[in-house]
């Protein structure tokens, strides 16, 4: 009965419990079309993913470090210099503000917004952080969180962004002082990292996971054939798989093992899980030859 009730929340299950988790709904992250999250563990902040047309980006603190269900703060990302960004970068005719798109490749500070009402039952969380000023993005998918060499990172795909409306991905860099009072003395940051200009690069990027080599790895969800993408640091995007199955599914839950060396990936349908293996480090020098 549970599993059949039209919500919107977030649940939490134990990885170490071996008896099923009670279904007890974290309210206080927000009842929205919610797709991903991804943890930061030197925080313990939760970053969600919206998937919606005109989707936010969220960040919750939970009053109590890996507690959850104790409560916390929902806050929407909006970018200090442009209240109410469009991320999207679509044309007008497709439905964006051209006025208020973004640029690859360049930091944006970030500031957060305090969500009120998250409970809500009617749908509308997103266009009320909107209007105070949040950023809206193209149907938020997929998240990675990332340890670079200059530190983490949060990697976030949005499915049909960019004027080819194939797909973003986006790169948030957390504060130094990230879910403090201090925040403003050294800002977050936004990066539009890459953005599909069509099918040779990738196609509705959905569910990603970071590399141990540093690379991004993106599973494909588009109308044709799908493929499993990587993206260099610098950017330079390569395959490393085609679904060859005849149904043609979208390709997805993409992990590594422990040890770095076997990547798992899902076919949606016919439901099998596929274990990939081989020579990383020649396949990205590869491709950075061909670039």
């Amino acid at each position: 009965p549970e599993a059949s009730k039209r919500h919107g929340f977030v649940f939490e299950v134990p990885a170490a419990l071996r008896t099923p988790a009670a279904p007890v709904p974290l309210t206080a992250m927000g009842r929205f079309s919610h797709e991903a999250a991804a943890v930061d563990p030197a925080t313990g902040i939760v970053y969600p993913t919206e998937d919606t047309a005109d989707s936010l980006f969220y960040r919750f603190l939970p009053a109590a470090r890996g507690e959850l269900a104790k409560g916390g703060r929902l806050q929407a990302l909006a970018l200090v210099e442009q209240a109410g960004a469009d991320t999207r970068n679509w044309s007008a005719d497709q439905g964006g503000d051209v006025a208020l798109s973004i640029a690859p490749n360049r930091d944006y500070a970030v500031r957060w917004i305090d969500m009120a009402d998250v409970e809500a039952p009617d749908g509308d969380l997103r266009l009320r952080g909107r209007k105070a000023g949040a950023a809206i993005f193209a149907r938020g998918e997929g998240l990675a969180f990332a340890l670079e060499p200059q530190g983490a990172a949060i990697y976030f795909a949005c499915t049909s962004g960019g004027p080819a409306q194939m797909g973003q991905i986006f790169r948030y860099i957390p504060s130094r002082h990230e879910g403090t009072s201090r925040e403003n003395e050294a800002p977050a940051s936004l990066v539009l990292f890459a953005e599909s200009g069509g099918q040779s690069d990738f196609e509705k990027c959905d569910n990603i996971v970071a590399s141990p080599r540093g690379d991004l790895i993106v599973c494909e969800d588009g109308g044709g054939d799908n493929y499993v993408r990587a993206i260099t640091p610098d950017g330079v995007i390569y395959t490393l798989a085609r679904n060859a199955d005849g149904g043609k599914s979208e390709l997805c839950g993409a992990c590594f093992s422990p040890d770095g060396r076997t990547l798992f990936v899902n076919m949606q349908s016919p439901g099998i899980t596929l274990a990939i293996t081989g020579a990383w480090d020649s396949v990205r020098t590869q491709a950075r030859s061909l670039a």
